[in-house]
């Protein structure tokens, strides 16, 4: 769709007088055509449209130059994103552009089972060489088994690791950084919460998601009491957190598993012992938020290589990181951030115009992590960092670097390290991946299923992943009890087949 945007440049004289000259210049109207495209963008944190205004405004200044696109951008909070994005399309709203995200209802499988995306494999291949490059091999993950795309990943560090996260300062005022740093099981974790609960004003630990999660985080299984025998698992694609695999080839439901019924059986613990964010069940905020709020002292978060820089960034406090798991990565990493053309766009070939720059334009990349250049950030011996007078609490815009299209051209914020894009890359190369890395199951015959099964979770996981159900084992059999009447074990079974067809295929 063109948009004819008049451009009126004053009309008048500025004058210029010195000594020995006087300088008349007149602008002219100009008037240029551009298309025009809707976009829908995932934020961290909610943000006024006076804030980023500004923003937009230069990124256009940017994309109506070299691709001839102007681009409407509307930023939405998580709590916001995955009911007003579905709605939009069903309503065949104006809107060419999507995020995909790890929040239920906008994930990419749950776009694609609905036959919300387009197949945008012709787009790429005239408009997208860039991001076709940046991708590589990764592209295959939001590839159908037609061999069509319906989505590109972010490129960013797919690898991560599940951490607890706590306020340094807590702990040096009561004596237990040394213990905290220390720390191997979720008993000494357990008596750090009870010392600060008890002696501060703090909650102990809050919910990392806005689904309530505490102590039961997808895709990681921590149900032993030592760290060392924490594992993350595959979840072979599925973005609704039904599925969970091990590197046997075994599938099963992740919410009837041993390891689930453990976690949210400590959660409840915790909860009735104080220990838990009274109000993690319902809070639109979440993990380093409400460390940065003054709320709770701990979370447990998900985090690659430099996301300690990043939540400090966020939150303003110095933090501790003790890891619990490391991730599998599999295809589902490909799932986690991403952009599709939704089917309603009007102007998918401008859209992913637009996209590829995101790709390979650093400028556009950095405005959309750390804000507005002179006003949010600035740059300083190769790494971005806030300008004179602003802070984490000041800050009109900081969002993350692994958003957005392409992490490894976005300069790393302060503290990182100038060469911590190359630092990230080696990482990248040396990943353990799953050994699944590529199967994505066909889900169509039991998407019915999946539907009403995600329904059934939602309306239970929140309460057992806080603790605050009042009765885990009565609530999670009952949950378990509807998932089996609606077909979980069919979903199981479709990807237990599936898998070893395609285990069987590889050789």
């Amino acid at each position: 769709m063109k948009k004819k945007l008049l451009s009126i440049l004053t009309a008048a004289a500025v004058v210029v007088t010195s000594l020995s000259a006087c300088t008349f210049t007149a602008f002219a109207d100009e008037e240029e055509d551009y298309d025009e495209i809707n976009v829908s963008w995932l934020v961290t944190a909610p943000v006024e449209a006076s804030v980023t205004d500004p923003i937009v405004e230069a990124i256009n200044e940017i994309t109506e130059e070299e691709i001839g696109v102007h681009v409407n951008m509307t930023f939405y909070d998580p709590g916001a994103y995955a009911t007003q994005i579905p709605m939009e399309i069903q309503a065949n709203a104006k809107l060419d552009l999507l995020m995909y995200t790890p929040i239920p209802g906008s994930g990419f499988q749950s776009f694609y089972r609905q036959g919300q995306l387009m197949d945008i494999t012709d787009y790429l291949d005239e408009y997208g060489e860039g991001v076709k490059e940046t991708l590589g091999d990764l592209i295959k993950g939001t590839t159908a088994p037609d061999g069509k795309i319906y989505g590109v990943a972010s490129n960013r560090v797919l690898g991560s690791s599940l951490y607890i996260i706590m306020r340094t300062d807590v702990l040096e005022e009561l004596g237990l950084l040394e213990k905290a740093q220390n720390m191997t099981t979720w008993t000494e974790f357990e008596e750090i919460l009870k010392e600060v609960v008890d002696k501060t004003d703090y909650a102990g630990i809050g919910n990392s998601d806005v689904a309530g999660s505490t102590l039961a985080v997808s895709p990681f299984f921590f149900g032993a009491d030592s760290f060392a025998e924490n594992r993350g698992y595959d979840t072979l694609g599925d973005t609704n957190f039904l599925i969970a695999s091990d590197a046997e080839g075994h599938v099963e439901s992740y919410f009837g598993s041993e390891e689930y019924a453990k976690e949210v059986e400590r959660a409840q613990k915790w909860y009735d012992e104080g220990l838990v964010y009274k109000d993690a069940a319902i809070s639109q905020n979440y993990n380093v938020n409400l460390i940065k709020a003054g709320v709770t002292f701990s979370t447990l978060s998900a985090a690659e290589l430099g996301g300690e820089e990043l939540s400090e960034a966020i939150c303003g406090f110095d933090l501790t990181y003790v890891k619990v798991a490391d991730s599998v990565c599999g295809t589902d990493a490909t799932y986690k951030f991403g952009f599709g053309v939704p089917v309603c766009a009007t102007d998918p070939e401008a859209a992913v115009k637009f996209l590829n720059l995101l790709y390979t334009n650093s400028d556009i990349e950095n405005m959309l992590a750390w804000g507005l250049e002179g006003r949010d950030w600035v740059e300083k011996d190769g790494e971005a960092t806030y300008p004179e007078g602003v802070d984490s609490d000041s800050c009109l815009f900081h969002m993350g670097d692994y958003l957005n299209g392409n992490q490894f051209i976005t300069l790393p914020w302060e503290g990182s390290g100038a060469d911590f894009r190359d630092v990230q890359k080696a990482y990248q190369d040396e990943l353990v991946y799953s050994p699944y890395m590529g199967f994505a199951a066909d889900t169509d015959e039991v998407s019915e299923a999946a539907t009403a099964c995600f329904s059934i979770i939602e309306q239970y996981r929140k309460q057992l992943a806080s603790g605050s159900s009042g009765d885990w084992e009565k609530n999670l059999n009952e949950m378990n009890e509807k998932l089996a009447a609606n077909g979980i074990d069919s979903i199981v079974e479709t990807y237990q087949t599936q898998l070893d067809s395609w285990v069987a295929e590889q050789g």
